[in-house]
């Protein structure tokens, strides 16, 4: 099922949506819908990963800002010699 939804922008907002979407061939409301679909599958992976996080660090599964470091100085010695 598909829903329509009004929302007011500024007039130089519009004109970049008009330009954007010719200059790709598709409506402007194509263009919308594909940028609101973006955003809220962002937002569900940002907020899946912020709970996955917070789960880890209540059980623990954390590492100290020093192993990170090191673990990252070490990486990036690797990646030089490799040059």
């Amino acid at each position: 099922m598909t829903v329509h939804v009004t929302v007011p922008v500024d007039e130089a907002v519009k004109a970049d949506l008009d330009a954007w979407a010719e200059s790709r061939g598709v409506s402007v409301g194509t263009v919308l819908s594909q940028i609101v679909e973006a955003f809220v599958t962002e937002r569900r992976e940002i907020e899946a990963a912020v709970a996955e996080a917070r789960a880890d660090i209540a059980a623990g599964r954390v590492h100290s800002h020093e192993h990170v470091v090191a673990r990252l100085k070490a990486r990036r010695s690797d990646w030089r010699a490799a040059e």
